[in-house]
C-alpha cells in the first residue's frame, strides 16, 4: 500500500479519536484549561511509549503498521498545535498560573507517560513470555 495513503488513513483515524476524546473530557471537566488536549497528549505519549517497546524489540516488524500507528494515528491523535493555542488563550486571558499548570502537566506528564507506557508493556510482555514458556 502507498505509504502516503497509510499515513493519511492513520492520521484521519487518530484525529477522529482525538476530537471525540477531547470533546468528551472537555464536557466532563468544563474549565478554561483544555483538559481534553492535555488528555489526548498524555494518552498519546503513553501509547507511543508502549509502541516504542514493540518497535525497538523488533516485535512489530511490519514497516507499514509502524508508520500507520506512529506517524499516522499518533501524529493525528496528539495535538501540539492545539496545545499551543490553548496555552496562548490562557496567556491572553491573563490566566498565568493556569497556563503554567497546563504547560507543566502537558510536557512533564507526556514524558513520564511515555516511560510508563514503555515500562508497562515491557513488563507485561516479559511476564507473559515467562509464563508461556513454562
Amino acid at each position: 500500500m502507498n505509504i502516503l495513503l497509510i499515513i493519511f488513513l492513520g492520521g484521519g483515524t487518530g484525529a477522529t479519536f482525538r476530537y471525540l476524546i477531547s470533546e468528551l473530557i472537555n464536557k466532563l471537566i468544563p474549565t478554561s484549561i483544555g483538559y481534553g488536549t492535555i488528555s489526548v497528549n498524555l494518552i498519546g505519549a503513553f501509547l507511543m511509549g508502549a509502541l516504542f517497546y514493540f518497535i525497538s524489540s523488533k516485535l512489530l516488524i511490519n514497516e507499514q503498521v509502524k508508520i500507520f500507528l506512529t506517524i499516522g494515528f499518533l501524529g493525528g491523535f496528539t495535538t501540539f498545535s492545539s496545545f499551543n493555542l490553548d496555552f496562548y488563550n490562557l496567556i491572553e486571558a491573563s490566566n498565568y498560573l493556569q497556563a503554567i499548570i497546563y504547560l507543566s502537566i502537558s510536557v512533564i506528564g507526556s514524558i513520564i507517560l511515555f516511560f510508563v507506557g514503555l515500562s508497562l508493556v515491557k513488563f507485561l510482555f516479559l511476564f507473559f513470555l515467562r509464563f508461556s514458556i513454562m
